[in-house]
């Protein structure tokens, strides 16, 4: 280690810091054997730093691997946005959960309607209204669940319970096993690339094509007349 910082200080390279959790490697092993290390660091040169100022080491959530992620970048890359209001779409991770299908049959069983089509557009359209209301109290949000189970398993991580209650880890890692699977069906869906098999785990894949556009589209600052750059 010493030969290291030796070479840090050769180059003239200084630690860049991090935000999030202080520590980005654990050995995943149990009980008092349990060891967490931060091992992972971005460094630059004195110059390099002045000429990004904004930039800043994040440690990203890590589930399968025992390093957790460093990204660099500046705050405003760091920032994302959804649209709002879309409008209904079915969505195919709908069909992992066994519920689902007693919900389209509630909705087609009633008798609607003074006409086969009429009858046909009101089961369509309450079909809607039932999904919509079984996706909000039943179903969740699969973003909103994974971002809190994945929380709630950092949380218990960085509390020692791999030591004191392992049989949560556990379980809040089968839940996130299984929430992922459905936001891979999830982003696999919007990104419209089917020739891909949905279980070859291409999540991040499917999100990039589905957030092409946007990211293409978002704008992060502006000059103004004096040619000095203005962020959002």
């Amino acid at each position: 280690m010493q030969g290291f910082r030796g070479a840090l200080d050769f180059c003239r390279l200084k630690d860049l810091g991090f935000n999030g959790y202080s520590f980005t490697c654990c050995n995943r092993r149990l009980g008092d054997q349990n060891v967490w290390v931060r091992l992972d660091r971005g460094v630059a040169t004195v110059e390099w730093i002045l000429h990004f100022p904004t930039s800043q080491i994040h440690h990203l959530d890590a589930f399968h691997s025992d390093h957790k992620p460093i990204l660099l970048c500046s705050d405003s890359e760091f920032k994302h946005f959804y649209k709002k209001g879309r409008p209904f779409r079915f969505e195919a991770m709908w069909i992992k959960d066994k519920t689902c299908e007693a919900v389209i049959q509630e909705a087609w069983a009633g008798h609607l309607g003074n006409s086969p089509v009429q009858s046909f557009n009101q089961k369509i359209d309450m079909c809607q209204v039932n999904l919509r209301n079984w996706n909000r109290t039943s179903f969740g949000h699969v973003r909103n669940l994974l971002s809190k189970k994945l929380k709630d398993l950092k949380w218990a991580e960085e509390s020692d319970e791999c030591s004191t209650n392992p049989s949560r880890i556990h379980q809040l890692q089968n839940d996130i096993e299984a929430l992922k699977s459905k936001e891979e069906c999830m982003w696999k869906q919007r990104s419209r690339n089917s020739w891909l098999k949905e279980g070859d785990r291409n999540t991040k894949f499917f999100h990039c094509r589905a957030n092409r556009k946007n990211k293409r589209n978002h704008i992060l600052g502006l000059s103004n007349e004096a040619g000095v750059w203005v962020e959002e």
